[in-house]
């Protein structure tokens, strides 16, 4: 059900042999030019390599000439930070600024060109995984690596909010030790990116996609709602839900708001409250902490974690822990 235990990593080359080694050990093999053959080259590049996906935020301090071929077996969406590119995929000229970006499919090669210091990000998401996260949604199969829209705009609306999520990958990801170590929190957050990328850009499924449904069986939610208070701390997903209730994500997201009024999500992280503050009444304060109890329940950030205890039980998590 999870994804594949969260791998950083980190870079700072100052040749471009290095810099091809980097990139092509987590996203893809490149080739690589200046622009200037006499400029100095300075090369950063950290992030995550999670499951399906990997992303990554780079930076550069000269402008490059950079290739590929076919983009071996995934897509890849670059967009900037700072500076910009110009690109060419597909018979399609691309211009990448902040809060405009290109997708590039898995057949094709890709010839990128970019300014000086120029820092973007960048995510690579396997075609099987695209494939299996559009079908769940949508409920029917579709092509094999279906053509997305070679633009993808990041200024407002579903692209402004998966754009957050990817900078939230790569701010956890820079953080030592990083919550995405979690399987709890690292799973739910590797769907979001995937599921989130198809809302994000452009394809023939997209206003299917944006269409609500309606779930009046209570059968699927009493299904999750069941695997849930049976076993919180498996690493759910909306997805992993979805095939446990035999729905899909939006049927069963859908069937939560009407009858429960929340969501499958905020449901589990009740659920997992609900646990936490159990052990915390059953714990010795001599033999934990409640940082720890909150990591184990999946809850990456202590002072969210307490935020939502005082919200819920009326006092400060520590207050139970010490009131044994």
């Amino acid at each position: 059900m999870a994804p594949a235990l969260a791998q950083f990593f980190s870079f700072r080359e100052r040749d471009l042999d290095g810099a091809k080694a980097a990139v092509g050990q987590d996203f893809f093999t490149t080739s690589m030019d200046l622009l200037d053959r006499t400029a100095s080259y300075d090369f950063r590049f950290d992030g995550i390599v999670l499951g399906a996906l990997a992303v990554g935020v780079s930076h550069i301090n000269s402008g490059l000439e950079i290739g590929t071929a076919d983009l071996e077996d995934c897509y890849y969406v670059n967009y900037a930070a700072n500076g910009s590119m110009h690109a060419r995929h597909r018979r399609h000229a691309l211009e990448i600024t902040p809060g405009l970006g290109a997708v590039y499919h898995p057949v094709g090669p890709v010839a990128m060109t970019t300014s000086d210091e120029y820092g973007s990000y960048a995510v690579r998401v396997d075609r099987r995984a695209v494939n299996e996260a559009l079908e769940e949604q949508l409920g029917h199969p579709v092509p094999p690596d279906p053509v997305l829209e070679p633009h993808i705009d990041l200024r407002s609306g579903p692209g402004r909010r998966w754009d957050r999520l990817v900078r939230l990958l790569c701010d956890e990801a820079a953080t030592a030790p990083s919550v995405l170590s979690h399987p709890m929190i690292a799973a739910p957050l590797h769907d979001a990116v995937v599921n989130g990328f198809l809302h994000a850009t452009g394809h023939r499924w997209r206003s299917a996609l944006e269409r609500p449904t309606q779930s009046w069986s209570p059968t699927p939610v009493r299904r999750a709602v069941d695997a849930i208070r049976a076993d919180p701390a498996q690493p759910y997903t909306p997805a992993g839900l979805a095939r446990l209730a035999g729905a899909s994500t939006r049927t069963l997201h859908d069937g939560f708001r009407r009858h429960l009024d929340t969501t499958p999500m905020a449901y589990l992280r009740l659920v997992r409250l609900e646990r936490a503050h159990a052990e915390l009444r059953a714990s010795d304060p001599a033999g934990t902490t409640v940082a720890a109890v909150a990591h184990r329940w999946g809850f990456g950030h202590v002072s969210r974690f307490a935020q939502a205890y005082r919200r819920t039980y009326g006092r400060a998590p520590g207050d139970t822990l010490r009131t044994r």
